[in-house]
C-alpha cells in the first residue's frame, strides 16, 4: 500500500523543497542606509555607561574596541 503513495510523496517533497529554495533565493537583506562604510573609522559619539559616566569614543582611538549595543528592559 505504501508503494502506491511513494511517487506522489516524493514529488510533493521535491516541489516543496524547490518552492522553499525559490523563496529563499528571492529574499534579499537590505543594505543599511547611512554614511557608514566598512573599514572606515566610526564617527565619534558620547554615551553614558551603566554607572552614569560618560563614554567618549574618541578617547578609545588606537585601541582595540568591541562595541555592543544592547536594548535591555531594565
Amino acid at each position: 500500500m505504501l508503494r502506491r503513495f511513494r511517487l506522489p510523496l516524493i514529488l510533493s517533497l521535491v516541489l516543496l523543497v524547490a518552492a522553499l529554495l525559490f523563496v529563499a533565493g528571492r529574499m534579499r537583506v537590505p543594505k543599511p542606509q547611512g554614511s557608514f562604510a566598512e573599514g572606515q573609522p566610526a564617527p565619534d559619539f558620547t554615551l553614558n555607561d551603566q554607572d552614569g559616566h560618560q563614554f567618549h569614543l574618541a578617547d578609545q582611538r588606537g585601541t582595540g574596541l568591541v562595541l555592543i549595543f544592547y536594548r535591555g528592559y531594565w
